[in-house]
């Protein structure tokens, strides 16, 4: 049986198809400003430690980069191993070698240190 969440009448099955990865990248690009700004606001900057729960295509991952500098580290951590193949091309091709990829199940991820913020967009109802 699969599993998913249900709007009215429409069945959403978590997963990363091409489309849904494209889904993603241009969601990231409509809330990208107001994503950055919260982060800000929560008081993520440079130097920093920060784990990106449900990383997927890594536009989070991205964003923390920016704001946590070279000086910074930035863990994304998904199951899907495509959504982090895309995560990590698109890190490289930022230049963001702060940015390091798992594929774990959050409730057994490896946590080797401890992190100064711990950031997931749109995960919470997974």
């Amino acid at each position: 049986m699969t599993q998913g969440h249900t709007s009215g009448d429409a069945l959403y099955v978590p997963g990363y198809t091409d489309d849904e990865l494209q889904r993603l990248t241009d969601q990231g690009k409509l809330v990208g400003a107001t994503t950055r700004a919260l982060l800000i606001e929560a008081g993520v900057q440079p130097g920093m430690r920060v784990l990106d729960v449900g990383c997927g295509a890594g536009d989070v991952s991205l964003l923390l980069a920016e704001l946590v500098g070279c000086s910074g580290e930035v863990v994304g951590v998904d199951t899907n191993a495509r959504a982090l193949e895309l995560a990590q091309a698109r890190a490289v091709a930022n230049g963001a070698k702060q940015v390091r990829v798992v594929q774990s199940d959050l409730r057994e991820f490896p946590v080797e240190r401890s992190f100064d913020a711990v950031v997931g967009r749109f995960v919470l109802m997974y």
